[in-house]
Order: C-alpha cells, then structure tokens, then sequence
C-alpha cells in the first residue's frame, strides 16, 4: 500500500525514476513483467492477458486506510504535500530536463501540481531549482509487525539522509532491512475520478470492464489524499500511457498517471502495530528529503 498519499498525489510520478546508490541503498531492479508472474488465483482469462481481481474494500472501511493518514491543520498539511510536489518536480527535470513536452514524467507531476492548486510561482520555482548533487535514493527498511518499506528521497547528501532515515525507523519501531524491495513491483498507475466525462457516475463493475478494454491488470477502489473517491487502475509500468489514452477516449477522467512501487505481498498487522506503522510513515514522510514512503500493509 503507498504511504503518505499512495494514494498520495497519486503517487507522484517520482517513482518512475531510478537514482544513484547511496549508503544503504541497493541497486533497483527492473519491473517486473506481468507475463513473468506466476498466475494467481481469482484471475479473468482474457485472450492475450489477466486481469487481476482485487478483492473490493471501501477505502473508508479500510482499519489501515483509517489509521494512516494522520493528518494536522489543513495549512500544515497543504504545505507538506507543496513540499513533496517540489521534490518531485526536481527528481524529474533532474532525469528528463526541464521541458514537459519532451519529459513526460514531468509533465503528469505538473497535471498534479495543478490539480492540487499548487500556486504557479512555486511551481516555476521548482523548475529552475537545480542542484547538481541532488541524488536519487530507495532505502530498504522493515516496520512494525514486520511490513516491508520502501523511502524514496532527493537528496544532495546521501550519507546525512541515510543517517536521518534510519533514525527515524530506529526511533519508531522500524530498522533498514535489505529484502523489502522483493515485497514490491514497480507497476504503472492511473487514478481515474469515479464519474465519467458525461458526469455519470462508474461503479467497479463497470471499472473492470473497461480495464479489461484497457489492457489494465488490476483496479481498485481507493480515496485521494482529500479523501475522495477514486478508481486507481494498475498496469504494466511499460504501458502506462498506452493504458491511460485507452482509458481516456473510453469516456473515464483520468486524474494522473505516474510508476509506483505496488506491493505483492501483503501483512496484516495487530491494532498496535497498525497505530505504531502509521506514526513511522508519518515520521519519515516528514523528512524534508523524503518523496514517499510505500508499505504492503493490508
């Protein structure tokens, strides 16, 4: 599950962006083809492909979609996601330049910018703050209850941020653990508004059936960063806009597309462990380097 807005501004599209090693970081591993995976059960035979079936939880009914978000005044937590945007936004001119119509990977995070009313003058700022010793850094690390976590960060002191972040974890139950990255895919992800262009609303019927037309491996019903509900459509991260202009001119109003890390294997945690988990996301997610966190917790 991802972490301070998996959810969270839709993941970003920073995720799609491999960095250098840093102390305690191990080197990423390519995505992991949906064709390579074995087949699990509650999958639709579809001539050509799968579509995994997630099973349907309303996200407001989820205990750790409840527990997770623990958020502070509304200003506070305005800035924090500004913050995080900024992050994002520098990652991406940092890999692709700083031309959106040649480096799409900026330009999903400008659509979110937007969508999130970020003001124009912060985000031109973001644009033209380059720094050369910015890097790329995926720490591996372990939470409570044993859950698999993955930090994303921007940097331009590796060994300050690895020293911060195992901290973090040291001080909340956590600790860097190499092996949490085998707990994650690297998937493409789109998040779709549940009423289509017609303002009709979709259910998830619905929404499987177009993900099926799609060529989309899995859909699930979620909440933003807002809490609003949405559709969030998960494929192969070699598809990613393929899937998302399928699903656009199908009549659904996608909202963003950006590569996460998707967990594949999940744990359930006891009441403690959740509360404890959360506060360690929190924790990190706080760290002014930190991009996002990702977690498999169910």
């Amino acid at each position: 599950m991802a972490t301070w807005a998996a959810s969270s501004l839709s993941r970003v599209a920073a995720g799609c962006l491999w960095g250098a090693r840093g102390p305690g970081v191990r080197a990423a591993l390519p995505p992991t083809l949906a064709a390579s995976q074995p087949e699990p059960t509650g999958r639709i035979p579809v001539p050509g492909r799968t579509l995994h079936l997630t099973a349907a939880v309303p996200a407001g009914h989820n205990k750790w979609s409840k527990v997770r978000h623990i958020k502070g005044p509304k200003d506070a937590e305005r800035s924090r996601i500004f913050s995080k945007l900024c992050l994002s936004i520098r990652l991406a001119v940092k890999e692709g330049g700083p031309n959106p119509e040649l480096n799409s990977s900026l330009a999903n995070i400008l659509e979110v910018c937007r969508s999130k009313h970020m003001p124009k003058s912060t985000i031109e700022a973001s644009l033209k703050m380059r720094k050369a010793k910015d890097v790329y850094l995926l720490y591996e690390g372990r939470g409570p209850g044993g859950s698999s976590l993955l930090i994303e960060a921007l940097s331009n002191s590796g060994s300050k941020c690895y020293s911060d972040i195992r901290h973090i974890l040291n001080k909340n139950g956590g600790m860097m653990a190499d092996g949490a990255r085998h707990s994650f895919d690297k998937k493409g992800v789109i998040m779709v508004g549940v009423e289509d262009r017609e303002k009709k609303a979709v259910n998830l019927e619905r929404a499987l059936e177009l993900a099926i037309e799609a060529g989309a491996e899995d859909v699930k019903e979620t909440e933003d960063e807002e809490e609003k509900n949405v559709f969030k459509f998960i494929c192969d991260a070699s598809s990613l806009h393929q899937v998302r202009k399928k699903l656009d001119s199908l009549g659904l109003c996608s909202v963003s597309c950006s590569l996460e890390f998707i967990p594949n294997t999940k744990v359930q945690l006891a009441d403690a462990d959740l509360e404890q988990a959360a506060l360690l996301i929190q924790a990190l997610g706080n760290h002014e380097d930190v991009i996002q966190v990702y977690d498999n917790i169910e």
